[in-house]
């Protein structure tokens, strides 16, 4: 299934919004690598893996700042979803190359693993985007009025 933006998902801030819609582009390259009736494209997948870590740390980085510039009071609580997140991240990269790099590596295990992980990926970011993304847009939003 593609994940697909829609207009409540702005949180009002152009740059958040085109990361997040960066987001679930990337995600979506996941699921047709998945789809692929093939053999995962290793290279396809390594790139897309190594982009999304990057990508995930400076759209943080910069809706962070961007939260703490405008004084929102649940700053520091939003953080640390945001570091739960990179470390689910970080283990499935870890993971991910312990399949890869392993004698009895299976492509069968790693679409396993990738199916698992967008599953994850998916509902995390629409979520969070929807719901604690909101929450910031929200208190900007009339707090600046």
């Amino acid at each position: 299934m593609e994940l697909k933006w829609i207009p409540s998902m702005s949180v009002g801030e152009k740059t958040i919004d085109g990361q997040h819609k960066t987001l679930l582009d990337q995600i979506n390259k996941i699921v047709q690598i998945l789809s692929s009736l093939e053999e995962v494209n290793m290279a396809s997948l390594r790139e897309t893996i190594h982009f999304l870590y990057t990508y995930f740390n400076n759209h943080f980085n910069y809706e962070e700042a961007y939260m703490a510039k405008n004084k929102f009071p649940d700053f520091e609580k939003h953080k640390k979803v945001h570091k739960g997140f990179v470390r689910f991240y970080e283990d499935f990269q870890k993971e991910l190359k312990e399949k890869i790099t392993s004698k009895d590596f299976s492509s069968i295990e790693i679409k396993e693993l990738l199916t698992k992980v967008k599953k994850y990926l998916g509902d995390w970011l629409i979520n969070h985007i929807k719901r604690m993304d909101q929450e910031y847009a929200k208190y900007i939003k009339t707090s600046s009025k």
